[in-house]
């Protein structure tokens, strides 16, 4: 049976920045660790109170449109409040998921030292990567373009319930990026400009961690099975965009696999308890 879903992005951003800005104060951290996560939870509320009072000076139509975008910069702010619980990487961790790559690489094949990957496959690869960063809002834009407005609230229900699923589990699978481990065997990534700017913003907006499961991937992949069921055409091009992302992400050594099929896992668990919620607002 359906379910109303209105506001449902406001409550679910509301309750989470609030959850991590309750567990900063709750664990050992610095003071201005646990100010900055509580002020990033402070402005992503106010920012969903205007929005949300902003129908009493906007039209109708306006409010809704703010309303329906608002969860697009606010994605940043749960992440970087993870960025303040994470005090370092457990090596013990890092080991097991190295492991697990060693393993699932070993049973299909796969030699990731001994393989060379092919400058324009490479190029590929990273640009694929860097689409982490347009394809949620670009997903926003094609339930307007396919005249599918009405699904946004449920787009985003199932969007921030992946990713903000990944980004709960981070805290306690403490580990870097496998690209920067002199342990970890890696696939041998030609340099590409794409990839330089890949690692430019990773340095410089990026938690200096991973986050397990990958919220880029979970979040890509929650946003390709909801346009697959209200766009199928669209969701299909999103879909091989957010495989190429998940591949990305393993291949040039961003996340550990584990991160990738664990994120896909979320994406499609979500997906399949919030399919009754389809309902048109």
């Amino acid at each position: 049976m359906a379910i109303e879903i209105k506001n449902a992005a406001a409550w679910i951003q509301s309750a989470f920045v609030v959850l991590l800005a309750a567990i900063a104060w709750l664990r050992p951290l610095g003071r201005k660790r646990q100010r900055n996560t509580t002020v990033l939870a402070v402005l992503a509320i106010v920012a969903i109170i205007v929005v949300q009072f902003s129908r009493r000076t906007l039209s109708p139509l306006a409010a809704s449109v703010l309303r329906d975008w608002l969860p697009v910069p606010l994605l940043l702010f749960p992440y970087w409040q993870v960025g303040q619980l994470f005090t370092g990487a457990d090596p013990l961790t890092e080991k097991r998921l190295a492991n697990f790559d060693r393993a699932l690489f070993r049973a299909l094949g796969v030699a990731p030292a001994q393989t060379s990957i092919h400058p324009a496959l490479a190029t590929y690869l990273e640009f694929a990567y860097l689409m982490v960063y347009p394809l949620i809002p670009l997903g926003v834009a094609t339930l307007y373009i396919t005249s599918s407005r009405q699904f946004v609230n449920y787009y985003w229900i199932v969007v921030l319930l992946s990713t903000y699923i990944s980004l709960a589990i981070t805290p306690f699978v403490r580990a870097m990026p496998p690209r920067v481990l002199e342990t970890y065997e890696k696939f041998r990534m030609p340099p590409s400009k794409l990839g330089a700017i890949n690692r430019f913003i990773l340095r410089h907006g990026g938690i200096q961690a991973i986050t397990f499961p990958s919220a880029h991937v979970a979040s890509a992949m929650a946003a390709s099975l909801v346009l697959l069921r209200v766009a199928p055409w669209a969701g299909l091009i999103f879909l091989l965009i957010s495989v190429s992302i998940a591949v990305a992400t393993v291949v040039g050594g961003y996340h550990y696999a584990a991160d990738a099929l664990l994120a896909s896992l979320v994406a499609i668990v979500v997906f399949a308890a919030t399919f009754p919620a389809m309902k048109p607002d």
